[in-house]
């Protein structure tokens, strides 16, 4: 069975060795090692299909066979070979893994209904229910909100929900309740976002910065593409699509950096964190209304996760482009060799890159953000900075800190912990010209990405910096600037910028 590789060089990104490395152009010598020694036996060839490259000296994306991976590591010593693997993107939302259990699971005829409500009764569609009988293992049921408000959930009337989780529609705070009885009637009432509310997160991280903040400086965001049209985002000088799957026999496709057609409003979302800019009525402000946004889109149109050569791509495309931050609110569970020489890359050439520490709940860093020079940031809530019943009270964990703060209590942590930032009910643009609220440390990260770049674009020295001294400086700057909130050392790092 044939399976997908990234070859790398040993060491760095690009290297003369995989340019003029035969065994990557020509048939492949298999080795089997003899039963009872260690001399490798020629045997037949087997094919290394090439399927894309970075560059001619850059990573390959290869497809062959195990055995033929494991003679291209004796034919070819001086290079690196990495399966593909997926990374997903760092929001909150919790769903149902699972059938609720037989006792209170009901066939669709006799569903129970639960209707969705802005505070004047109205209906509101395409809220996302979330309806779990047991929450340790998943198990219930979930689904979207028709024009009526209404979703019908496969759980018996009467039930007492464990947990209920309602994420808003754009324009809406959420639910969260605990305990909730299903009836004939049940409903709940979401709350509308109060834009003038001083004590939202993001407002309250940037506080005093300077709407100019930023200016100069070019951040890209590797995400799931970032709506060109939105009024707020008028700063988005444009980008590439990166997910090879859909421009290898589309080259056209490559202009396609809006968002993904399944779950493509998470990039929208990230972008305004970092750099939207008030508009149209809506006053909303990013960290760093200053900068130059570009859109790197790895996720594909189809839905699902983005492969490390998509990212690792998108990442040296953005060096190519002259960015000088890069944001990576996406994350994965395992050290990837391919995405690591992608970021060791992008320092050298002065970029710094800002990640994701993930969603897990307490678990440990994810990569890429674990990586030591990543710049690994985990999320931070204020409790008076949602409505006490919104779906963000249920992150609300120790430790706690100064000013009413907390770490999210989906957040990892660990000693790779460099910051935190604003990543619980965070309110920013969303696709459409529309905005709302998400969590995550995809949220934190992009506000750290922005704070970074109000800072390069305030020092003159730094920004005339090049190479790995400028990414280098830019991150003591960063680290300089914080300040902690008390969580503690693995869980805040330096703590807070600002």
């Amino acid at each position: 069975m044939r399976k997908q590789y990234v070859v790398l060089p040993a060491y760095g990104f690009r290297s003369q060795a995989l340019a003029q490395a035969a065994s990557l152009r020509s048939a492949v010598p298999m080795a089997v090692v003899a039963g009872g020694g260690a001399t490798a036996v020629r045997s037949a060839t087997t094919k290394v299909d090439v399927i894309d490259s970075v560059s001619e000296d850059g990573p390959k994306l290869v497809e062959m066979t195990p055995e033929t991976e494991l003679a291209l590591r004796l034919e070819e010593p001086s290079l690196k070979i990495v399966p593909v693997v997926t990374y997903e993107k760092m929001r909150v939302m919790y769903e149902v893994k699972r059938q609720a259990a037989p006792a209170v699971f009901a066939a669709t005829a006799q569903a129970t209904s639960l209707r969705i409500e802005d505070t004047g009764g109205n209906p509101l569609a395409d809220a996302r229910v979330v309806a779990f009988t047991n929450f340790r293992t998943r198990a219930g049921d979930q689904g979207n909100t028709d024009a009526n408000g209404t979703v019908r959930l496969r759980i018996a009337s009467g039930t007492v929900l464990e947990r209920l989780y309602v994420y808003g529609p754009p324009r809406y705070w959420g639910r969260f309740a605990r305990s909730f009885a299903l009836g004939a009637h049940a409903s709940l009432q979401l709350e509308p976002i109060d834009l003038t509310q001083n004590l939202l997160s993001l407002r309250r991280f940037r506080r005093a910065l300077p709407l100019t903040a930023g200016t100069g400086v070019v951040v890209g965001i590797v995400d799931t593409g970032i709506d060109k049209n939105h009024p707020l985002l008028s700063n988005v000088s444009g980008g590439a699509n990166m997910v090879l799957d859909e421009i290898k026999n589309n080259p056209s496709a490559v202009d396609d950096w809006g968002p993904a057609y399944v779950d493509g409003e998470h990039g929208t979302h990230v972008a305004g964190i970092v750099g939207a800019r008030s508009a149209g009525g809506i006053d909303i402000a990013g960290v760093a209304p200053g900068v130059t946004l570009r859109s790197y889109r790895v996720f594909p149109n189809a839905g699902g996760g983005a492969t490390n050569y998509d990212i690792m791509s998108a990442i040296d495309r953005t060096v190519q482009d002259g960015c000088h931050i890069v944001n990576l609110s996406l994350g994965g569970g395992t050290e990837d060799e391919a995405v690591r020489a992608a970021i060791g890359s992008a320092l050298d050439n002065g970029v710094l890159v800002v990640a994701a520490a993930g969603n897990d709940g307490r678990k440990p860093v994810s990569y890429p953000a674990a990586l030591p020079f990543c710049v690994a940031v985990s999320a931070a809530g204020w409790t008076d900075s949602f409505p006490p019943t919104s779906s963000e009270s249920s992150d609300i964990a120790k430790p706690s800190g100064s000013n009413l703060s907390f770490l999210g209590g989906f957040s990892n942590f660990g000693p790779q912990i460099d910051l935190t930032g604003p990543g619980v009910g965070v309110v920013s643009t969303l696709p459409g010209g529309t905005f709302g609220v998400m969590s995550g440390t995809s949220m934190a990260s992009p506000a750290l990405a922005g704070f970074a770049a109000y800072l390069l674009a305030a020092n003159a020295p730094i920004l005339a910096l090049t190479g790995a001294s400028r990414s280098a400086a830019l991150k003591d700057k960063l680290f300089e600037a914080a300040t902690p909130l008390g969580f503690g050392r693995d869980y805040e790092g330096f703590g807070l910028p600002g």
